[in-house]
């Protein structure tokens, strides 16, 4: 699943460009490691990857504001000079996303982590916290940890927000999207909880448009 967008010029996976300059990430998932999965369009029927280059990850985690624009211009910058270790950075975020996704929908439905993803999310786990300490300015508290590289700044919050979920009771309200080609996943936040779409916007007009037709 994991393309170059050929129309943006044959990008390789460890370019800091951006395969697809006018395409507008998504944030309607609720929380921060639920929007990193979401990157993958129609998950359930053609998916349309949207991180086919290591600037696409960071131009996301700008976005998200999970990075700085600084900080996103440096990891731009490095990626440029060793397109190497920025491929294999890509390659490696991916497959977390992909494994994260999978842990995360099977626990919402009630089943158990296939080992192989569980493992690789567990792997990012180890690395983000080994090392890790608190460290206190004023009244508060940050986590610092030993020194970033490539990807770091991006997918350690990713991980503590996904450890932060799946540990949490807000994990019985992560739904998967009603479309069934979307597959996207969000919190129903709703009194109810009866959400049923990632977005009305999207996927519900979409349904109704559907309904309608079908009439």
């Amino acid at each position: 699943m994991v393309t170059t967008n050929t129309s943006a010029g044959e990008l390789d996976g460890g370019s800091p460009q951006r395969s697809e300059p006018g395409y507008g990430f998504d944030f309607c998932g609720g929380e921060l490691a639920i929007d990193f999965t979401n990157t993958v369009g129609d998950r359930g029927s053609d998916p349309e990857e949207h991180f086919n280059t290591f600037g696409d990850i960071v131009a996301w985690a700008e976005a998200r504001d999970v990075i700085s624009r600084g900080a996103a211009a440096s990891l731009r910058q490095r990626a440029g000079a060793d397109p190497g270790g920025a491929r294999r950075a890509w390659r490696s975020a991916v497959a977390f996303r992909e494994a994260l996704y999978n842990v995360i929908a099977a626990a919402s439905a009630g089943r158990r982590a296939r080992p192989a993803d569980l493992a690789i999310v567990n792997e990012r786990v180890a690395e983000t916290f080994t090392g890790a300490s608190l460290a206190q300015a004023g009244e508060r508290f940050s986590l610092e940890t030993p020194a970033e590289v490539w990807l770091d700044p991006v997918l350690r919050p990713v991980v503590r927000a996904a450890v932060d979920l799946l540990t949490s009771e807000a994990l019985t309200r992560v739904r998967t999207c009603a479309d069934d080609t979307c597959g996207w996943l969000f919190v129903d936040t709703t009194r109810s909880g009866t959400r049923r779409w990632c977005d009305m916007r999207s996927c519900g007009n979409r349904a109704k448009v559907r309904r309608f037709r079908e009439g």
